[in-house]
């Protein structure tokens, strides 16, 4: 059976290996950091004196314990990436995982908020920064990272259009509405072309949780009885487009989506 390490070798240098192969392939740091967290809890179930005792079965093992342990797809589909990665490491080859049964997957129904709820949101936060997010994020059909990595060279205010980088995917253009150019032609004030246009305090790029946080917040403020998270902004934009008529092909370009999912009943589908 093939041993992950011919020779005893410390975690910390280990782990600077598989940390420097994610970096070397072009992972971003959240995931990195989650990979990590995934080979550590592999090392915690194994407890190995040294990593030349681990095996590929190991690895294994791991991911059959965290199905029968009942963690969620997302989890375990981490969690499998995560292995594939330390054994290529390793021993320079694939993980096989033939025969391994992954929990199905579940999909909650998405909370959809009428344009109506969306503002009373928006206006729940005293923070006009906060407001412009939840405003942007819904008008444009943004996801979370895409709304925190907008910069001022995306937008043009002009056209009312913003570019959105590809993030892990292909990049694309969508939609901006005219009610918003003043709004975030006073955040852009006198930043840079390249500067984020929602910034931390510290001038760097706010992150997902941030947005979540202060969204959640707003959600309370307003008196909503809905579980909604920020990407419901992103599932209401395009419930509202479908609703509108909007041709659903075109959609799918302004969302950088292949399919659109939970489409409302008297929509039509994409072909």
């Amino acid at each position: 059976m093939n041993k992950m390490l011919t020779h005893p070798s410390a975690h910390t240098e280990f782990f600077n290996r598989v940390q420097s192969h994610m970096q070397r392939c072009g992972y971003r740091p959240h995931t990195i950091k989650a990979y990590l967290a995934q080979v550590q809890g592999f090392i915690r179930f194994k407890r190995p004196k040294d990593l030349g005792q681990v095996t590929v079965q190991d690895a294994r093992d791991y991911l059959n314990h965290l199905v029968a342990s009942y963690f969620s797809r997302s989890t375990i589909d981490q969690a499998a990436t995560a292995m594939e990665i330390l054994c290529h490491e390793a021993f320079g080859s694939s993980l096989d995982l033939s025969g391994f049964k992954r929990p199905k997957k579940h999909r909650p129904n998405p909370v959809v908020l009428t344009p109506d709820e969306v503002t009373r949101i928006a206006v729940a936060t005293v923070n006009p920064k906060h407001r412009l997010m939840i405003e942007l994020a819904y008008t444009a059909g943004l996801r979370v990272s895409e709304l925190v990595e907008v910069k001022v060279e995306h937008l043009d205010l002009e056209r009312f259009i913003l570019y959105v980088p590809g993030i892990g995917r292909k990049s694309r253009t969508t939609i901006l509405t005219d009610r918003l150019k003043g709004a975030l032609t006073w955040q852009v004030g006198t930043k840079d072309l390249n500067h984020y246009l929602f910034p931390s305090d510290r001038g760097e790029k706010l992150t997902t949780r941030a947005v979540a946080k202060f969204f959640k917040k707003a959600l309370i403020a307003s008196g909503l009885n809905k579980q909604a998270t920020p990407h419901s902004l992103r599932q209401s934009f395009t419930h509202s487009m479908l609703n509108q008529g909007v041709d659903p092909v075109a959609l799918q370009s302004l969302l950088g989506q292949h399919t659109l999912t939970h489409m409302p009943p008297d929509s039509k589908r994409a072909a």
